[in-house]
């Protein structure tokens, strides 16, 4: 082995042990259960995020103008802002024509992106409002944030990119460079979905967004029921093969059901908290 890529292959490996031992991603402090976070206003910075996603999915799909299910789409929207005792002016939910895709998502910014496929599937504003519901949960949990990396992880792909482009310079004779900072940070968010449109969350995350979604859907007009009668139905995805179903992320329908029929025993109490953290 070259002497270079032998140095290269040291450091990288010495960083890897060091980023296992410490974690990629740097993880946000629990939500209390039983609560809904406040909502601040977003910032000019975070507002120009969501706008920026916007503009990029607008270059792929049309807006969907005069669906059938437009009015139960913002009407339900509606409700769960008030239900979050937010700024509805600091929240935005924009519609794409994509009957072929099934998908909902919240973005850092308040940005809610839904493709139209989802409202082909719904039976009812019920069921619109439960999956809006989940997604406004990541972002009032701030979920949605943009991906920090803890220092360990951040010298790691320091190192690895100056690891990689040592060994290639050398393999390659000097014939081959490798420039430019970041490449290698930038590879691993998407490899590992941890990019805002296509953004994969652990069991955790999920469940404080179920918990907050059920208290949502409690404190608006819909049924909480709904949200466990969507995903049962979901099941059964061979009854929509010509869709691409991307809503539930790397969580099953089935697994998404068990989750909320073991939080929907504890919303009457919850509730009780509610009142009394209000009263106090």
């Amino acid at each position: 082995m070259y002497p270079a890529v032998r140095i290269s292959t040291l450091l990288l490996l010495t960083c890897l042990a060091l980023l296992l031992f410490s974690g990629c991603t740097v993880k946000h402090a629990p939500i209390q259960t039983g609560m809904i976070p406040r909502a601040g206003s977003p910032t000019p910075g975070e507002t120009e995020y969501g706008q920026r996603l916007f503009n990029s999915l607008c270059e792929d799909h049309e807006l969907a103008v005069g669906h059938a299910r437009d009015e139960q789409l913002v009407t339900a929207f509606d409700y769960l802002v008030k239900a979050a005792e937010a700024d509805r002016l600091a929240w935005q939910i924009h519609l794409f024509d994509a009957p072929g895709i099934v998908d909902v998502r919240a973005v850092h910014g308040n940005y809610i992106f839904v493709w139209s496929g989802f409202l082909d599937i719904v039976q009812n504003e019920d069921e619109i409002a439960a999956v809006l519901a989940g997604e406004m949960a990541h972002a009032l949990a701030r979920h949605t944030e943009p991906v920090e990396f803890t220092l360990a992880s951040d010298i790691f792909f320091n190192v690895a990119e100056m690891a990689t482009s040592i060994a290639i310079m050398s393999l390659s004779h000097g014939m081959v460079a490798v420039g430019g900072n970041g490449w290698m940070k930038w590879g691993y968010v998407h490899a590992a979905d941890l990019d805002p449109l296509d953004r994969e969350y652990d069991e955790a995350y999920e469940k404080e967004a179920a918990a907050i979604a059920l208290l949502l859907v409690t404190r608006s007009k819909y049924s909480p029921q709904a949200m466990i009668g969507f995903w049962k139905r979901l099941e059964k995805t061979d009854a929509y093969p010509e869709k691409e179903i991307r809503l539930n992320r790397h969580f099953t329908p089935q697994q998404r059901v068990l989750m909320l029929e073991e939080l929907m025993p504890q919303i009457p109490e919850w509730s009780k908290q509610e009142t009394r953290s209000k009263e106090g």
